[in-house]
Order: structure tokens, then C-alpha cells, then sequence
């Protein structure tokens, strides 16, 4: 998880909340790394703004139900949905 981290330019987000992470469990029942790195592209944290555990894991919980939402809307839309009148 460290590598996610450090090649999405938020190694510092790791150092602060590497503790958190593993007493909260926030990232263990994922079973996809995609979903982390796809979190952390779509966000701007800055090293210079306080940001709590807290927040951020607000912001990627709510980044993650989106996700599945989405995945679980694609899974039930059926190909003739564009015809139907």
C-alpha cells in the first residue's frame, strides 16, 4: 500500500495515517489496490493543509460507495435499455 502511495505523489498522506490505516481496517476488506490509487488521483490533498484521519476516510468511503454504485448500475443496465421507448 506504501507504493500507492508514494507513485500517486502522497507518500506523506501514508506517514501520517499509516498507524490509523491499520487500527481502523480502513483499506482491508478491498480487494482491489485500483480503488485506492483511482481515490487518490481523483483528490487534491496538500501536504501544507491539515487534513484529520477523520476526513480523509469520509473522503474515500464516500469515494468507494460511489464506485460500487456505479460498478453495480453498469452490471444491471442491459444493452437494449437505449431502445426501449
Amino acid at each position: 500500500m506504501k507504493n500507492i502511495f508514494e507513485d500517486t505523489g502522497y507518500l506523506f498522506l501514508y506517514d501520517k495515517f499509516n498507524y490509523q490505516f491499520y487500527v481502523s481496517g480502513l483499506f482491508d476488506s478491498l480487494d482491489q489496490e485500483r480503488i485506492i490509487s483511482d481515490f487518490l488521483s481523483a483528490f487534491a490533498f496538500d501536504e501544507k493543509n491539515t487534513l484529520f484521519f477523520d476526513d480523509f476516510s469520509f473522503y474515500f468511503n464516500c469515494f468507494h460507495y460511489s464506485q460500487q454504485k456505479q460498478q453495480m448500475l453498469d452490471f444491471l443496465r442491459t444493452d437494449y435499455d437505449d431502445h426501449i421507448c
